[in-house]
């Protein structure tokens, strides 16, 4: 661990690195520092990144390093490693990153404490924002555990995730999110935010972005442009969720921002909310036999967002956005 003497670099990181694993000469030094770089350094133009041939050394060796020293960092990354293609995913947290899951997680965990009121229920739920699923190299950026531990019994099931894409890929987080569903084929519901700007953020000193309705401008460079939000959801069937097939029993899309069109979405993440119901009315039972489920499985249902509120949030998350795009590129050397 750095001492608080001051804050380190990704060259002082990358130095831990080299007395670390002395000796390993399979390591990748050049690819350490290039992660750590990215990961300390601001690059508002890269919020996520993707490395190639990153062999499980070299995502450990990070990992621990970053573990180690995350209070040092400007906000700790959340990523995954596909340890099969040697893919390590690395995405940076922001307020509008981080908004959508924000307001979905307090609305689920309102509703999983509903049936904390049982005194016979052995099942806990919990909801976390920035922790590795279990058995994978993925941190979602929202997860739904079940857990139930009796005498006889005990399971451990990652019910629900949700991953938000801003500034980056959609297709690497769609490849995200089918590694997470096949370490956890059981997941009942997947939730994806899409937060699109009208064209990608490039800096002053590469190109000016200009634009109609409302952009923040300062010194006539456009620092964030919100295009659009955009849900995706999809609930399980008889067979694990697959994001490449249509199926409007059990997909539905939904757009937020800039024309509201919910209806659809809601719809579905009811109906995954209702099945998280009764897949904890069936462990409970499961774990301790002859308990009394029946308030459990006749409890009422209803999915009611604030969607005006989440939006609030998203523009705050604009906001703050721009204005780190704008304080990053004014520090840097010219």
């Amino acid at each position: 661990m750095l001492s608080t003497a001051g804050s380190p670099t990704s060259a002082d990181l990358a130095e831990i690195i080299f007395t670390q694993v002395a000796g390993l000469h399979t390591i990748d030094f050049g690819q350490c520092g290039n992660i750590l770089k990215f990961i300390m350094e601001p690059t508002p133009e890269g919020e996520y990144a993707e490395f190639c041939d990153v062999y499980f050394r070299v995502y450990s060796m990070v990992s621990d390093t970053v573990d180690s020293n995350w209070p040092w960092l400007p906000a700790r990354p959340r990523w995954t490693y596909l340890k099969d293609d040697h893919i390590l995913l690395v995405e940076k947290r922001s307020l509008i990153h981080e908004a959508p899951f924000n307001h979905l997680s307090s609305i689920f965990g309102l509703f999983l404490h509903g049936f904390r009121v049982h005194d016979d229920n052995p099942v806990l739920t919990t909801i976390s924002m920035n922790f590795q699923l279990p058995s994978t190299y993925a941190i979602p950026d929202m997860a739904i555990e079940m857990a139930a531990a009796t005498e006889n019994h005990w399971s451990h099931e990652v019910i629900v995730i949700g991953e938000c894409a801003f500034a980056q890929d959609t297709d690497s987080v769609r490849r995200k999110i089918k590694h997470e569903i096949a370490g956890h084929p059981n997941i009942l519901m997947v939730i994806l935010v899409v937060i699109d700007e009208h064209q990608p953020y490039r800096s002053p000193g590469r190109s000016k972005v200009r634009s109609p309705d409302q952009p923040i401008v300062i010194a006539g460079h456009t620092w964030c442009h919100l295009a659009s939000v955009r849900f995706h959801v999809w609930v399980r069937g008889n067979e694990p969720i697959n994001i490449d097939v249509d199926n409007s029993e059990l997909q539905a899309c939904g757009t937020l921002f800039p024309n509201r069109d919910m209806g659809a979405a809601d719809t579905m993440i009811e109906k995954g909310m209702v099945m998280m119901r009764d897949c904890i009315a069936t462990v409970c039972q499961e774990a301790a036999p002859g308990s009394y489920i029946t308030a459990i499985q006749d409890s009422v249902v209803a999915f009611c967002p604030n969607w005006n509120d989440l939006l609030v949030g998203v523009k705050l998350g604009v906001w703050d956005t721009a204005y780190h795009r704008y304080r990053s590129w004014y520090d840097s050397p010219p």
